[in-house]
Protein backbone atom coordinates (compact mmCIF):
# COMPACT_ATOMS: atom_id res chain seq x y z
CA UNK A 1 0.00 0.00 0.00
CA UNK A 2 1.11 3.59 -0.66
CA UNK A 3 2.13 5.92 2.15
CA UNK A 4 -1.19 7.45 3.15
CA UNK A 5 -2.18 8.47 6.65
CA UNK A 6 -3.71 5.62 8.64
CA UNK A 7 -5.75 5.97 11.84
CA UNK A 8 -7.05 3.40 14.32
CA UNK A 9 -10.11 4.82 16.10
CA UNK A 10 -11.93 3.97 19.34
CA UNK A 11 -9.05 2.53 21.39
CA UNK A 12 -10.54 2.37 24.90
CA UNK A 13 -8.11 1.37 27.65
CA UNK A 14 -5.72 -1.53 28.37
CA UNK A 15 -6.87 -1.33 31.99
CA UNK A 16 -9.47 -3.73 30.61
CA UNK A 17 -7.24 -6.50 29.24
CA UNK A 18 -9.87 -7.54 26.67
CA UNK A 19 -10.04 -4.04 25.21
CA UNK A 20 -6.25 -3.83 25.17
CA UNK A 21 -6.01 -7.18 23.39
CA UNK A 22 -8.48 -6.03 20.73
CA UNK A 23 -6.35 -2.96 20.01
CA UNK A 24 -3.28 -5.19 19.61
CA UNK A 25 -5.12 -7.60 17.31
CA UNK A 26 -6.56 -4.71 15.29
CA UNK A 27 -3.03 -3.40 14.70
CA UNK A 28 -1.84 -6.88 13.76
CA UNK A 29 -4.62 -7.22 11.18
CA UNK A 30 -3.75 -3.81 9.71
CA UNK A 31 -0.09 -4.83 9.38
CA UNK A 32 -0.91 -8.29 8.00
CA UNK A 33 -3.01 -6.67 5.26
CA UNK A 34 0.08 -4.89 3.93
CA UNK A 35 -0.08 -1.52 5.67
CA UNK A 36 3.40 -0.77 7.03
CA UNK A 37 3.45 2.98 7.64
CA UNK A 38 2.85 4.66 10.96
CA UNK A 39 -0.62 4.21 12.45
CA UNK A 40 -2.12 6.97 14.59
CA UNK A 41 -4.16 5.45 17.43
CA UNK A 42 -6.97 7.58 18.88
CA UNK A 43 -7.21 6.67 22.59
CA UNK A 44 -9.74 7.42 25.29
CA UNK A 45 -7.09 6.53 27.89
CA UNK A 46 -3.90 7.68 26.17
CA UNK A 47 -1.65 7.47 29.24
CA UNK A 48 -2.49 3.80 29.84
CA UNK A 49 -1.40 2.88 26.30
CA UNK A 50 2.12 4.24 26.76
CA UNK A 51 4.59 1.31 26.43
CA UNK A 52 1.68 -1.14 26.11
CA UNK A 53 1.51 -1.88 22.39
CA UNK A 54 3.93 -4.31 20.74
CA UNK A 55 3.85 -2.25 17.53
CA UNK A 56 6.24 0.66 18.01
CA UNK A 57 5.50 2.46 14.74
CA UNK A 58 2.40 4.07 16.18
CA UNK A 59 1.48 7.48 17.47
CA UNK A 60 -0.94 7.80 20.37
CA UNK A 61 -3.29 10.77 20.44
CA UNK A 62 -6.28 11.70 22.58
CA UNK A 63 -9.80 12.35 21.32
CA UNK A 64 -9.29 16.10 21.73
CA UNK A 65 -6.07 15.96 19.71
CA UNK A 66 -7.88 14.00 17.01
CA UNK A 67 -10.62 16.64 16.76
CA UNK A 68 -8.02 19.40 16.43
CA UNK A 69 -6.15 17.48 13.72
CA UNK A 70 -9.38 16.85 11.86
CA UNK A 71 -9.88 20.60 11.44
CA UNK A 72 -6.44 20.83 9.80
CA UNK A 73 -7.16 17.83 7.56
CA UNK A 74 -10.43 19.34 6.36
CA UNK A 75 -8.55 22.46 5.27
CA UNK A 76 -5.77 20.50 3.55
CA UNK A 77 -8.26 17.98 2.05
CA UNK A 78 -5.79 15.21 2.84
CA UNK A 79 -7.59 11.81 2.75
CA UNK A 80 -6.77 8.90 5.02
CA UNK A 81 -7.81 5.37 5.90
CA UNK A 82 -9.65 5.06 9.19
CA UNK A 83 -9.98 1.72 10.97
CA UNK A 84 -12.31 1.12 13.91
CA UNK A 85 -11.02 -1.14 16.69
CA UNK A 86 -12.92 -4.42 17.00
CA UNK A 87 -15.29 -4.45 19.98
CA UNK A 88 -18.77 -3.67 21.25
CA UNK A 89 -18.84 0.06 21.92
CA UNK A 90 -21.44 1.24 19.37
CA UNK A 91 -24.52 0.79 21.51
CA UNK A 92 -27.24 2.62 23.41
CA UNK A 93 -28.99 0.31 25.85
CA UNK A 94 -30.09 3.20 28.07
CA UNK A 95 -29.85 7.01 27.83
CA UNK A 96 -26.59 7.44 29.78
CA UNK A 97 -24.84 4.74 27.75
CA UNK A 98 -26.19 6.14 24.49
CA UNK A 99 -25.09 9.74 25.05
CA UNK A 100 -21.69 8.59 26.31
CA UNK A 101 -21.20 6.46 23.17
CA UNK A 102 -22.39 9.28 20.92
CA UNK A 103 -19.93 11.75 22.43
CA UNK A 104 -16.93 9.41 22.61
CA UNK A 105 -17.46 7.37 19.45
CA UNK A 106 -19.90 9.37 17.31
CA UNK A 107 -17.43 12.25 17.40
CA UNK A 108 -14.73 10.01 15.91
CA UNK A 109 -17.06 8.79 13.16
CA UNK A 110 -17.93 12.38 12.23
CA UNK A 111 -14.27 13.44 12.22
CA UNK A 112 -13.38 10.59 9.87
CA UNK A 113 -16.31 11.49 7.61
CA UNK A 114 -15.20 15.12 7.46
CA UNK A 115 -12.02 14.13 5.59
CA UNK A 116 -13.10 14.05 1.95
CA UNK A 117 -12.03 11.03 -0.05
CA UNK A 118 -11.20 8.95 3.01
CA UNK A 119 -12.13 5.31 3.56
CA UNK A 120 -13.52 3.87 6.81
CA UNK A 121 -13.27 0.19 7.79
CA UNK A 122 -14.54 -1.12 11.14
CA UNK A 123 -13.06 -4.39 12.38
CA UNK A 124 -15.40 -7.04 13.91
CA UNK A 125 -18.10 -5.42 16.03
CA UNK A 126 -21.22 -6.17 17.98
CA UNK A 127 -23.50 -3.15 17.62
CA UNK A 128 -26.73 -2.11 19.27
CA UNK A 129 -29.15 -1.84 20.79
CA UNK A 130 -29.78 1.67 19.50
CA UNK A 131 -32.44 2.80 21.97
CA UNK A 132 -33.53 6.40 22.42
CA UNK A 133 -32.55 9.55 20.55
CA UNK A 134 -28.82 9.04 21.11
CA UNK A 135 -29.08 5.49 19.77
CA UNK A 136 -30.96 6.60 16.68
CA UNK A 137 -28.32 9.24 15.92
CA UNK A 138 -25.47 6.79 16.53
CA UNK A 139 -27.03 4.17 14.25
CA UNK A 140 -27.53 6.73 11.50
CA UNK A 141 -23.91 7.87 11.77
CA UNK A 142 -22.66 4.30 11.37
CA UNK A 143 -24.98 3.58 8.45
CA UNK A 144 -24.06 6.76 6.57
CA UNK A 145 -20.38 7.25 7.36
CA UNK A 146 -18.78 3.84 7.97
CA UNK A 147 -17.87 2.35 4.59
CA UNK A 148 -17.36 -1.28 5.60
CA UNK A 149 -18.18 -2.84 8.97
CA UNK A 150 -17.45 -6.41 10.02
CA UNK A 151 -20.06 -7.74 12.44
CA UNK A 152 -19.50 -10.62 14.86
CA UNK A 153 -23.08 -11.75 15.51
CA UNK A 154 -26.26 -12.22 13.47
CA UNK A 155 -28.39 -9.84 15.52
CA UNK A 156 -25.97 -6.99 14.79
CA UNK A 157 -26.38 -7.70 11.07
CA UNK A 158 -30.18 -7.52 11.42
CA UNK A 159 -30.25 -4.51 13.71
CA UNK A 160 -27.79 -2.31 11.81
CA UNK A 161 -28.82 -3.26 8.24
CA UNK A 162 -25.63 -1.79 6.84
CA UNK A 163 -25.12 -2.09 3.09
CA UNK A 164 -21.54 -3.27 3.69
CA UNK A 165 -22.06 -5.22 6.91
CA UNK A 166 -20.06 -8.46 6.73
CA UNK A 167 -20.60 -11.31 9.22
CA UNK A 168 -17.33 -12.66 10.61
CA UNK A 169 -15.98 -13.76 13.98
CA UNK A 170 -14.58 -11.69 16.83
CA UNK A 171 -10.91 -10.80 16.35
CA UNK A 172 -9.92 -13.06 19.24
CA UNK A 173 -12.05 -15.89 17.80
CA UNK A 174 -10.18 -15.50 14.50
CA UNK A 175 -6.88 -15.52 16.36
CA UNK A 176 -7.82 -18.66 18.31
CA UNK A 177 -8.79 -20.42 15.09
CA UNK A 178 -5.53 -19.33 13.45
CA UNK A 179 -3.37 -20.53 16.33
CA UNK A 180 -5.31 -23.59 17.50
CA UNK A 181 -2.65 -26.04 16.34
CA UNK A 182 -0.14 -24.27 18.55
CA UNK A 183 -2.60 -24.42 21.44
CA UNK A 184 -3.61 -28.07 21.38
CA UNK A 185 -0.17 -29.59 20.90
CA UNK A 186 1.07 -28.22 24.20
CA UNK A 187 2.01 -30.99 26.68
CA UNK A 188 -0.65 -32.04 29.18
CA UNK A 189 -0.45 -30.21 32.47
CA UNK A 190 -2.17 -30.59 35.80
CA UNK A 191 -5.12 -28.23 35.78
CA UNK A 192 -5.94 -27.97 39.45
CA UNK A 193 -6.70 -24.27 39.74
CA UNK A 194 -9.94 -22.49 38.95
CA UNK A 195 -10.11 -18.76 38.35
CA UNK A 196 -13.25 -16.63 38.47
CA UNK A 197 -13.71 -13.46 36.41
CA UNK A 198 -16.98 -11.89 37.57
CA UNK A 199 -18.31 -8.43 36.85
CA UNK A 200 -21.02 -6.10 38.07
CA UNK A 201 -24.34 -6.60 36.24
CA UNK A 202 -26.40 -4.36 38.50
CA UNK A 203 -28.00 -2.68 35.49
CA UNK A 204 -29.56 -5.95 34.33
CA UNK A 205 -33.13 -6.95 35.37
CA UNK A 206 -31.80 -10.33 36.54
CA UNK A 207 -28.99 -8.90 38.70
CA UNK A 208 -30.35 -10.38 41.96
CA UNK A 209 -30.53 -13.89 40.49
CA UNK A 210 -27.07 -13.44 39.02
CA UNK A 211 -25.62 -12.49 42.40
CA UNK A 212 -27.25 -15.49 44.08
CA UNK A 213 -25.87 -17.82 41.45
CA UNK A 214 -22.28 -16.60 41.48
CA UNK A 215 -22.25 -16.72 45.29
CA UNK A 216 -23.53 -20.30 45.14
CA UNK A 217 -20.91 -21.15 42.50
CA UNK A 218 -18.22 -19.91 44.82
CA UNK A 219 -19.56 -22.18 47.56
CA UNK A 220 -19.49 -25.16 45.18
CA UNK A 221 -15.89 -24.43 44.09
CA UNK A 222 -14.38 -23.11 47.35
CA UNK A 223 -10.75 -23.30 46.15
CA UNK A 224 -11.37 -21.03 43.16
CA UNK A 225 -9.42 -17.76 43.06
CA UNK A 226 -10.65 -14.38 41.84
CA UNK A 227 -8.67 -12.49 39.17
CA UNK A 228 -9.03 -9.12 37.48
CA UNK A 229 -9.80 -8.68 33.82
CA UNK A 230 -10.75 -5.02 34.12
CA UNK A 231 -9.69 -2.30 36.53
CA UNK A 232 -10.19 1.44 36.57
CA UNK A 233 -12.34 3.83 34.50
CA UNK A 234 -15.51 2.96 36.45
CA UNK A 235 -15.48 -0.67 35.36
CA UNK A 236 -13.40 -2.36 38.05
CA UNK A 237 -13.69 -6.04 38.89
CA UNK A 238 -11.86 -5.44 42.17
CA UNK A 239 -14.50 -2.98 43.40
CA UNK A 240 -17.20 -5.56 42.60
CA UNK A 241 -15.34 -8.34 44.43
CA UNK A 242 -14.86 -6.09 47.45
CA UNK A 243 -18.52 -5.10 47.60
CA UNK A 244 -20.08 -8.52 46.95
CA UNK A 245 -17.55 -10.99 48.37
CA UNK A 246 -15.62 -8.81 50.82
CA UNK A 247 -12.25 -9.72 49.30
CA UNK A 248 -9.29 -7.79 47.96
CA UNK A 249 -7.95 -8.92 44.59
CA UNK A 250 -4.80 -7.69 42.84
CA UNK A 251 -3.92 -10.61 40.55
CA UNK A 252 -4.70 -9.96 36.89
CA UNK A 253 -6.05 -12.57 34.53
CA UNK A 254 -2.97 -12.11 32.39
CA UNK A 255 -0.73 -13.03 35.32
CA UNK A 256 -2.86 -16.07 36.17
CA UNK A 257 -2.78 -17.34 32.58
CA UNK A 258 1.02 -17.39 32.49
CA UNK A 259 1.01 -20.69 34.41
CA UNK A 260 -1.63 -22.31 32.15
CA UNK A 261 -2.60 -24.75 34.92
CA UNK A 262 -6.23 -23.72 35.30
CA UNK A 263 -9.82 -23.54 34.17
CA UNK A 264 -11.38 -20.07 33.92
CA UNK A 265 -15.03 -19.24 34.57
CA UNK A 266 -15.59 -15.77 33.14
CA UNK A 267 -18.58 -13.47 32.84
CA UNK A 268 -16.54 -11.18 30.60
CA UNK A 269 -16.35 -12.49 27.04
CA UNK A 270 -12.76 -11.52 26.47
CA UNK A 271 -11.83 -12.97 29.83
CA UNK A 272 -12.91 -16.29 28.34
CA UNK A 273 -11.48 -15.74 24.86
CA UNK A 274 -8.17 -14.47 26.25
CA UNK A 275 -7.98 -17.66 28.32
CA UNK A 276 -8.71 -19.95 25.36
CA UNK A 277 -6.12 -18.08 23.29
CA UNK A 278 -3.58 -18.78 26.05
CA UNK A 279 -4.41 -22.50 25.99
CA UNK A 280 -6.64 -22.49 29.07
CA UNK A 281 -10.22 -23.88 28.89
CA UNK A 282 -12.90 -21.40 29.87
CA UNK A 283 -16.59 -21.60 30.72
CA UNK A 284 -18.31 -18.39 29.70
CA UNK A 285 -21.33 -16.93 31.52
CA UNK A 286 -22.55 -14.56 28.84
CA UNK A 287 -24.65 -11.47 29.49
CA UNK A 288 -24.68 -10.26 25.86
CA UNK A 289 -25.31 -11.86 22.47
CA UNK A 290 -21.67 -11.42 21.46
CA UNK A 291 -20.62 -14.15 23.91
CA UNK A 292 -23.08 -16.73 22.60
CA UNK A 293 -22.05 -15.91 19.01
CA UNK A 294 -18.31 -16.14 19.73
CA UNK A 295 -18.54 -19.54 21.41
CA UNK A 296 -20.89 -20.79 18.70
CA UNK A 297 -18.40 -19.68 16.04
CA UNK A 298 -15.76 -21.77 17.83
CA UNK A 299 -18.01 -24.82 18.17
CA UNK A 300 -17.96 -24.48 21.96
CA UNK A 301 -21.72 -24.16 22.53
CA UNK A 302 -21.72 -26.53 25.50
CA UNK A 303 -19.35 -24.24 27.41
CA UNK A 304 -21.39 -21.02 27.22
CA UNK A 305 -24.39 -20.19 29.43
CA UNK A 306 -26.51 -17.11 29.92
CA UNK A 307 -25.62 -15.14 33.04
CA UNK A 308 -29.30 -14.60 33.79
CA UNK A 309 -30.29 -18.19 34.52
CA UNK A 310 -27.29 -20.52 34.69
CA UNK A 311 -27.35 -23.49 37.08
CA UNK A 312 -24.39 -23.18 39.51
CA UNK A 313 -24.38 -26.95 40.14
CA UNK A 314 -24.15 -27.68 36.41
CA UNK A 315 -21.30 -25.21 36.02
CA UNK A 316 -19.45 -26.72 38.98
CA UNK A 317 -19.82 -30.20 37.49
CA UNK A 318 -18.53 -29.01 34.12
CA UNK A 319 -15.57 -27.26 35.72
CA UNK A 320 -14.66 -30.40 37.68
CA UNK A 321 -14.74 -32.37 34.43
CA UNK A 322 -12.38 -29.89 32.78
CA UNK A 323 -10.02 -30.00 35.74
CA UNK A 324 -9.55 -33.71 35.25
CA UNK A 325 -10.12 -34.17 31.49
CA UNK A 326 -9.22 -30.82 29.86
CA UNK A 327 -8.81 -32.28 26.38
CA UNK A 328 -12.61 -32.58 26.12
CA UNK A 329 -12.72 -28.81 25.73
CA UNK A 330 -10.18 -28.81 22.91
CA UNK A 331 -11.89 -31.71 21.19
CA UNK A 332 -15.01 -29.57 20.87
CA UNK A 333 -13.17 -26.65 19.31
CA UNK A 334 -14.11 -26.26 15.66
CA UNK A 335 -11.25 -24.15 14.37
CA UNK A 336 -11.87 -24.87 10.70
CA UNK A 337 -15.23 -23.09 10.55
CA UNK A 338 -13.98 -20.12 12.58
CA UNK A 339 -10.71 -19.64 10.69
CA UNK A 340 -11.63 -16.74 8.41
CA UNK A 341 -8.64 -14.54 9.20
CA UNK A 342 -7.31 -14.64 5.62
CA UNK A 343 -10.77 -13.68 4.39
CA UNK A 344 -10.73 -10.63 6.68
CA UNK A 345 -7.31 -9.60 5.37
CA UNK A 346 -8.43 -9.95 1.75
CA UNK A 347 -11.38 -7.64 2.42
CA UNK A 348 -9.02 -5.06 3.93
CA UNK A 349 -6.54 -5.36 1.03
CA UNK A 350 -9.33 -4.88 -1.45
CA UNK A 351 -10.54 -1.76 0.36
CA UNK A 352 -7.04 -0.27 0.46
CA UNK A 353 -6.50 -0.99 -3.25
CA UNK A 354 -9.69 0.93 -4.07
CA UNK A 355 -8.49 3.76 -1.85
CA UNK A 356 -5.11 3.86 -3.65
CA UNK A 357 -6.74 4.00 -7.08
CA UNK A 358 -9.13 6.74 -6.00
CA UNK A 359 -6.25 8.69 -4.45
CA UNK A 360 -4.23 8.46 -7.67
CA UNK A 361 -7.25 9.81 -9.56
CA UNK A 362 -7.62 12.72 -7.17
CA UNK A 363 -3.93 13.60 -7.55
CA UNK A 364 -4.17 13.45 -11.35
CA UNK A 365 -7.14 15.79 -11.55
CA UNK A 366 -5.63 18.14 -8.96
CA UNK A 367 -2.39 18.41 -10.97
CA UNK A 368 -4.32 18.90 -14.22
CA UNK A 369 -6.40 21.67 -12.66
CA UNK A 370 -3.25 23.42 -11.47
CA UNK A 371 -1.86 23.28 -14.99
CA UNK A 372 -4.92 24.89 -16.55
Amino acid sequence: MKAHDVFLLHAYSPRNSGDGLLVKLSLEAIRASGIHQRVTVVCLDKAAFENYLDDHDVELISLVEFVVRTAARVVSRRPAIFFGVGGGYLRSGHPAEGWKALIAHGTQILCAAACAGSRTIYLPQSVGPFNGLAGSILKRLVQRHVGTIFLRDDKSIQELQHWRGIRIGDLVVLEIARRVQVTVVQPAIDRQKVYFVFRDLSGKPYSDAYLRNIKRLRELIPDAEFVLQSSGRGNSDDAFYRRVFGIECRTSLREALQHRDAVVVSVRLHGSLESVLAGVPSVHLSYERKGIAAYRDLGLDEYVFHASDFDPAAIATLVEQLRTVPHLFWNGLNAASANRYKELLEYIKNETRHFDHASDGRKFFASRDRGL
